[in-house]
């Protein structure tokens, strides 16, 4: 991926996102608004406490990675924590902390679930209310 201060080729985002995605071995992308997050990858993976919601890591391309779920809506996130990994890290590293802050969240899920972390709700930010399409690789 190229670094530029300007914007970045849409092309080169997209491929770096997918790679994130093989890297978490998964299919699901969704776009988000450009403005809080710039892509959000899906996982088939989800929390007891959160039953029903999807992880999902969340990207924006100044602050970097994100551990979320999915929210009531689909114009929603809650964002549990950031990965801690910088804003462009390999893709695989990525898919190691991801791993890593899953298996302590389920762990701590189990032995102390009043431990676990309140999440931040992310709207939608964009001119109409329609929500993000999702987009299989």
């Amino acid at each position: 991926m190229k670094h530029r201060a300007g914007a970045a080729d849409p092309s080169d985002i997209s491929a770096y996102v997918v790679a994130v995605a093989v890297a978490l071995n998964t299919e699901t992308m969704r776009r988000w608004d450009t403005v809080t997050f710039d892509a959000l990858v899906v996982l088939p993976k989800q929390f007891r406490y959160y039953s029903g919601r999807r992880i999902l890591v969340a990207w924006n391309h100044h602050f970097g990675w994100s551990l979320g779920i999915e929210g009531q809506r689909i114009d929603r996130i809650l964002i549990i924590t950031g990965l801690g990994v910088g804003s462009h890290p390999q893709p695989e590293r990525i898919g190691d902390r991801t791993d890593e802050l899953i298996a302590d969240l389920l762990h701590l899920e189990c032995r102390t679930p009043e431990a676990f972390p309140i999440p931040t709700l992310v709207h939608w930010i964009g001119e109409d209310a329609a929500a993000p399409e999702p987009r299989e690789r």
